[in-house]
């Protein structure tokens, strides 16, 4: 009987297999038909631009760079650095942006590489990245620029016999890599942005160019001369400013004495001083017995400081390393709500530096040259916050890597992730704009703080810093994450988890929602990220968005899911942690889609077809169970009634989450565990509702439920659609 049983069972879990299998390849898009389907919506309108194009490939542009500017008879150089095909579309495209903007001097694209007939390995590049640019070239295979402002670069260097010597030792490759340094200086593309409006570099969000055999990675080790960018900087000043300059850090702290010590302690002892600095610690509220201990602390301190300036024993090995000056530490001590904002903002305002640090108390310096890499950007006429890369202490796991703005918010790529390991071409290598950096460790200019208003105190807790570098970035300035630069953070030390509470999740949805009120330009958009990389899901790698079967096209075109009252159900289920569920998305598609309510905004015109879909409720994220296999479960979305405790069920629409899969590679079929529903307007009664997820084993009897800290306002339906 025991046999029978077994078999039968084996039978149902074979049936529960393919079933999977067959959900899986229906969502399991390839990138060469995806591609191919973005490019046929194109509108490739004919460009009224006068003039010739050439083009020189491979051999022929590295044969002899010099012969391009003896006889320049073109308007436009398309330049292949690599061996490749140029797409179709290209040409329309690049001298549409030549023709529609004459201050652009340079055009770039995205690439992938053909294989017979085949694509693959796309490479989805940011918009113009003047430190990126600076750190290696990430314009990859193919750029397209005028030929006058290129002639105008080589002759200039031809007239500097130092930059002519460097010029003639150089390969071909480097050699045009210094060119287009030349030509983008004279251009002034080093500089404050305005937006979309008048660059001197312009990036095509297509695949301009198909490489082979990734042909780009010849492009991938290409570095300027150092020589040059020093030469660049000089001519900015930045040493001599550098060397005038004090940097206060400002370090908000409270009862956390050992940890605030172990950051000062490898601040003045791990630290090659690039300038004077100074330390200034906000304490809002520590105990008495915590008070005297960092008051006696920051006294050592002051006491140490020799009368040449310089911290500690003249004749330690420490001292020696002291390129600079220690002034002293103050402490600043009020007792007041946590507000990180307010605490960063008082002690702005005690310092008189010139650079600006503001530093956790968790944080740990391990790099002695930090506060030269990141003053140095930091003193660069168009930079705003400067960040470093975080790692989780004594490992090689990413922390912070600089902050993407995805549609469901301030995203960290790369955490949790090994550093050891390259991401997505190198975006944990080298330096990196980008539109947003961590509080943990942010510097900026004093001019650059005033100007923005410092910290904003309406956000007390989450987003403050995000908020700061987004105001940032609308004044003009380039965000800048410096991944040579790398420090250890004790995360979550202080004040722990965003979303450990519904109390803590509530606070954090409306400090996003704050955010975006005061940034509603900025909502679902990121010049630094491309759109064709996936924005309305929470993974951590650079996955394009055919990975993803979720968008918002999709949601508008998925039905609405009968609400089921399930709670006798639920009761019989048992609670169960190893059901793990997150959930990313619990709003209507309306707010999804603007970032704000109807009654504050209209639809736009192309939607107005879709009215109604826009008033119902989306839900999004992802369930499975630890140590089961996941193919056989069947799920259902929860929603628990705070007022009356009854509980709703919503089927799920399973979707694949290749990166659940790619963290999670000892458990069994979880690839198709991310889940959506979505819910008609009317379907519920107004009122406040926990989400939760309900999952049957359909091989057994078994039925597991448990609940997150999520929870959505259900508002009357007749009147949001009237």
């Amino acid at each position: 009987m025991a046999s029978i049983k077994q078999q039968l069972k084996q039978k149902l879990i074979d049936k529960q297999h393919r079933q999977y299998e067959e959900d899986l390849a229906s969502q399991n898009e390839t990138y060469d038909n995806w591609i191919k389907n973005q490019e046929k919506k194109l509108k490739l309108a004919p460009s009224s631009m006068k003039g010739s194009v050439r083009q020189l490939t491979g051999d022929a542009l590295c044969q002899d760079l010099s012969s391009l500017f003896r006889h320049p008879a073109h308007d436009i150089l398309l330049l292949a650095l690599c061996e490749g095909t140029l797409n179709k579309i290209a040409v329309p495209l690049i001298l549409k942006e030549f023709d529609t903007d004459k201050s652009t001097v340079l055009v770039y694209g995205d690439e992938d590489t053909l294989s017979g007939t085949v694509r693959t390995n796309p490479w989805f590049k940011p918009d113009w990245s003047p430190d990126r640019f600076l750190s290696g070239f990430y314009f990859g295979s193919f750029v397209a620029v005028r030929a006058d402002a290129l002639t105008r670069a080589y002759l200039s260097c031809q007239r500097d016999q130092a930059q002519k010597d460097m010029l003639d030792k150089l390969p071909n490759l480097e050699k045009l890599y210094l060119l287009l340094f030349q030509m983008l200086i004279n251009q002034n593309a080093f500089a404050k942005h305005h937006g979309d409006q008048g660059s001197p570099v312009r990036h095509i969000p297509q695949v301009l160019y198909h490489s082979h055999q990734n042909g780009y990675d010849q492009t991938k080790e290409l570095r300027l001369p150092e020589t040059a960018v020093r030469k660049w900087e000089d001519q900015l000043g930045i040493a001599d400013m550098l060397e005038c300059s004090l940097l206060s850090v400002v370090i908000p702290s409270k009862d956390n004495p050992d940890v605030l010590f172990r950051c000062l302690g490898s601040l003045l002892e791990k630290t090659v001083p690039a300038c004077a600095f100074d330390i200034i610690i906000v304490d809002n509220g520590s105990s008495d017995e915590n008070r005297a201990r960092i008051s006696k602390k920051v006294e050592e301190l002051n006491q140490s400081i020799n009368p040449d300036g310089m911290l500690g024993n003249p004749d330690s090995a420490s001292h020696s390393r002291q390129q600079s000056f220690f002034r002293g530490c103050q402490y600043h001590y009020e007792p007041m709500p946590f507000n990180f904002s307010r605490m960063c903002n008082i002690g702005a305002a005690g310092v008189k530096g010139q650079l600006l640090l503001f530093l956790n108390d968790d944080v740990e310096i391990i790099q002695e040259d930090w506060m030269q890499l990141m003053a140095a950007k930091a003193l660069l006429p168009y930079a705003g916050a400067v960040g470093a890369k975080l790692l989780y202490p004594n490992s090689d796991t990413i922390q912070h890597a600089g902050v993407t703005n995805i549609r469901l918010g301030p995203a960290h790529k790369l955490q949790f992730l090994s550093d050891k390991d390259v991401h997505y071409f190198g975006m944990n290598r080298g330096v990196h704009d980008m539109l947003a950096v961590t509080g943990a460790c942010l510097m900026t200019r004093r001019e650059v703080y005033d100007q923005c208003g410092g910290f904003s105190e309406a956000l007390a807790v989450a987003f403050n810093d995000i908020d700061l570098c987004y105001t940032i970035y609308e004044k003009g300035y380039y965000n800048i994450e410096r991944n040579d630069a790398v420090f250890y953070h004790h995360e979550s030390l202080s004040r722990g988890s965003d979303n450990a509470t519904e109390e803590k999740q509530r606070r954090h949805l409306h400090e996003k929602e704050t955010l975006y009120q005061r940034h509603p330009d900025i909502y679902g958009r990121d010049p630094f990220y491309h759109p064709y990389l996936a924005t309305d899901v929470l993974e951590s790698e650079y996955f394009p968005v055919f990975h993803y079967y979720s968008s918002l096209d999709t949601v508008l075109d998925m039905g609405c899911s009968p609400a089921k009252n399930v709670t006798a159900r639920v009761k019989l289920a048992r609670k169960d942690e190893c059901l793990r569920l997150g959930v990313e998305i619990a709003t209507d598609v309306y707010k999804w889609q603007y970032n704000t309510m109807p009654e504050r905004r209209d639809i736009e015109e192309k939607d107005a077809e879709r009215r109604s879909e826009y008033y119902n409720y989306y839900f999004q994220g992802y369930a499975f169970v630890i140590g089961s296999d996941n193919a056989c479960y069947e799920r259902m979305l929860l929603l628990k009634s705070r007022e009356n405790k009854k509980v709703w069920a919503l089927p799920v629409e399973n979707q694949r989450r290749p990166d659940i899969q790619e963290h999670l590679k000892d458990q069994i079929n979880v690839e198709l565990t991310g889940f959506a529903a979505k819910l008609k307007c009317t379907e519920l009664a107004p009122g406040t509702y926990q989400l939760g997820m309900l999952a049957r084993d359909k091989c057994s009897r078994q039925r597991l439920v448990n609940w997150s800290s999520w929870t959505i306002e259900i508002t009357d339906g007749q009147n949001r659609q009237g």
